[in-house]
């Protein structure tokens, strides 16, 4: 694996995790039923190369 911007193969590979949580109003205002819909989250793959810093998914 390279990177496509300089060509370095240092690279690491990490995780994102996108989307919402549970909110303490949400839990507090809708009770077991405002957890339905609660913690819709992504995980995400991306490398990064250790040299020029650039970001690309995996």
């Amino acid at each position: 694996m390279k990177c496509p911007k300089c060509g370095s193969e240092d690279l690491q590979i990490i995780n994102e995790v996108k989307g919402k949580g549970v909110s303490g109003l949400k839990v507090c205002l809708f009770g077991i039923c405002g957890l339905c819909g609660a913690g819709k989250t992504k995980n995400e793959q991306f490398w990064v190369c250790k040299s020029c810093g650039h970001k690309f998914k995996a």
